[in-house]
């Protein structure tokens, strides 16, 4: 399985990283899950870790799991956002099922397994979709 870099559309990579975190944005404010997130934490606000860190921290890890995907997608032979889009599916159903090992192992709660493992599962969705709609 040899990759060619040179085919890995760098755009696409960028538009899904931005994707994935506008989602995360939405996903984790306090209108949506941000609240609840922070109530089965545990967590007041003198425990959060720094905001500048965890964005950071946050847009690399876009663009690293947006490139990733990439890959995949090349490997795949992706054609298109409605191949994109299953991949994505499958990818964050992977990402779901392996976390829900770790929350069993941590005694989380279902609810904040569920707020997570769906942003991973539709974090996914889109950034394949963006991706799939490059090739």
């Amino acid at each position: 399985m040899d990759v060619d870099f040179g085919e890995i559309n760098y755009l696409a990579v960028i538009i899904s990283a931005l994707a994935i975190c506008i989602l995360g944005s939405f996903w984790y404010s306090p209108k949506v899950f941000w609240n609840t997130w922070q109530k089965l934490k545990g967590l007041n606000q003198e425990e959060l870790p720094s905001v500048g860190k965890v964005m950071t921290a946050s847009i690399l890890m876009a663009i690293v799991n947006s490139f990733l995907l990439a890959i995949i997608a090349e490997w795949a032979n992706i054609d298109g956002w409605v191949d994109g889009l299953s991949l994505g599916l499958v990818i964050g159903l992977v990402i779901a099922g392996t976390s829900a090992t770790n929350a069993l192992y941590e005694g989380m709660k279902l609810k904040l397994y569920l707020i997570t493992a769906g942003f991973h599962v539709i974090s996914m969705i889109i950034a394949g979709s963006i991706i799939g709609s490059f090739s």
